[in-house]
């Protein structure tokens, strides 16, 4: 019986993967994962280039890059490189937490990083945002089960931990306080020099990214769409992790963290309470270092590591208290009463935001975009055309669309040899009678044709045709 329960995490991991894997086949990109995809098509040389001159450490581009050239280059290749990392930390989960905690913390913590908001958002995203969760959430894993001296973590902690560095910076900052918690356990235990020998290895073993990341910060001009330093957006990135976008549920989310949170600490699970409360203390320090210098540089999807090892945090004390809720003494009935009510409260917490964020997410992988290829597909290397954009968002996901269509300045036109095309987004700032009248108007005197409106995965636009 024993043997069977112990294979519920794996069960749960399986399931857990096939909804990922559901909402990986569509060709639907936004902007920041049209920008990664362009670099990873490229030939190895360019891609090395065109990461270093980018502003993210390069285990994400690299590692696609080989994964790409091995399995094939397309979206669904590159969606299933996004979320092999969430099906391996399942595993991780299922084998050490099951091991170091119990069958409850591993399953419960498999069925969160499945269900709560932005799982399967950034689980799918061709980002680096599911493996910098995976490595921060490992490290604290690998951190847990080094205190419990379990065989070989120290060395998948310190693989982690680098390899977490090199994916995002703020999976690093996120590091950061796994092993200061390491610090403190190693300090009352009077084993700070095994924890010295490993810090100096891991910082060793950095240093290469340092180096790039410093070559990367003093070329770097400005942050895309960053978030100001105000008490509005912390508070919004403070509620990042709870946003199902329908407040009651919402608000069930963060009453049962700031619950599990304040279990953890009655229980004296301080690991369990410190791991809840990393992403708080990276978002409040981000929002003070912008406000003293007066940059502009986070944004609130760079909490996800952290958010990873917050339901890490949640899950650890939720298989604690499952565990003394177990052992209550007294009247039998009365207990089993209300261990089922803690239990379908728990189904209730991780199911109802299951089937919310998953029915978003699959309304957003799979919009039909069907004209908007067969449009696409129709483009020549010889033609071109001029967008108008608020921000260069449709140009960006065009160069990965149809890279061998080139953007044009609205009055070089007429130098294109073939099919000339003018796209106004349906978000732009923009006079559209204004500008179609000022191609028919000019000295040219275009006919300008009326294509469509083409659609693909947030974005719409209107195309129109010069002749």
């Amino acid at each position: 019986m024993k043997k069977l329960k112990d294979k519920i995490p794996y069960l749960l991991t399986a399931l857990c993967a096939v909804i990922y894997v559901s909402l990986v086949f569509n060709n639907n990109l936004w902007l920041d994962e049209a920008f990664s995809a362009s670099i990873i098509r490229c030939g190895f040389k360019e891609m090395m280039i065109r990461t270093a001159n980018d502003t993210l450490p390069p285990f994400y581009n690299l590692s696609a890059w080989c994964f790409t050239r091995i399995f094939g280059y397309s979206s669904v290749t590159l969606k299933l490189f996004s979320v092999l990392p969430m099906v391996l930390l399942m595993l991780i989960s299922s084998h050490f937490l099951t091991k170091g905690f119990s069958v409850c913390t591993s399953g419960v913590y498999i069925m969160l990083i499945t269900a709560m908001p932005y799982m399967l958002e950034h689980g799918v995203e061709i980002r680096m945002y599911s493996w910098a969760l995976f490595f921060a959430s490992a490290s604290a894993i690998f951190a847990v089960c080094m205190i419990k001296d379990m065989a070989h973590a120290e060395i998948w902690l310190i693989i982690c931990t680098v390899l977490g560095a090199y994916t995002h910076q703020y999976t690093l900052i996120t590091e950061v306080y796994v092993w200061l918690m390491l610090l403190v356990y190693c300090i009352r235990h009077k084993t700070v020099i095994r924890w010295i020998k490993y810090a100096v290895l891991c910082i060793v073993l950095y240093i290469p990214c340092a180096v790039l990341t410093l070559f990367q910060m003093s070329r770097a001009v400005t942050y895309f769409s960053a978030t100001g330093a105000s008490l509005g957006a912390l508070l919004s990135s403070l509620r990042y992790p709870f946003v199902t976008h329908y407040t009651a549920v919402s608000a069930m989310l963060l009453f049962t963290a700031a619950a599990l949170f304040a279990a953890s600490v009655m229980m004296r699970e301080y690991t369990a309470a410190f791991y809840m409360i990393i992403y708080v203390c990276i978002a409040v320090i981000s929002f003070f270092i912008m406000a003293v210098t007066g940059s502009s540089f986070f944004s609130s999807r760079y909490l996800m590591p952290a958010i990873g090892i917050m339901w890490l945090g949640a899950a650890v004390a939720a298989g604690e208290a499952a565990r003394r809720t177990g052992q209550y003494g007294g009247d039998e009935r009365k207990a089993r009463l209300i261990r089922y009510m803690i239990y379908g409260f728990g189904a209730a917490v991780m199911l109802i935001p299951l089937v919310i964020c998953y029915t978003k997410q699959y309304r957003e992988e799979y919009v039909d975009d069907t004209a908007f290829e067969e449009f696409i597909a129709s483009t020549g290397e010889d033609d071109g055309y001029a967008i108008y954009e608020d921000f260069p968002e449709i140009q960006v996901c065009l160069e990965y669309y149809a890279p061998w269509l080139r953007a044009y300045a609205p009055d070089k036109l007429d130098g294109v040899s073939g099919s000339k095309y003018v796209f106004i987004s349906s978000s732009a700032n923009t006079d559209e009678a204004a500008v179609l009248k000022g191609y028919s108007d000019n000295e040219k005197n275009f006919e300008v044709t009326y294509l469509g409106n083409y659609v693909f995965d947030r974005y719409s636009f209107k195309a129109y045709t010069l002749h």
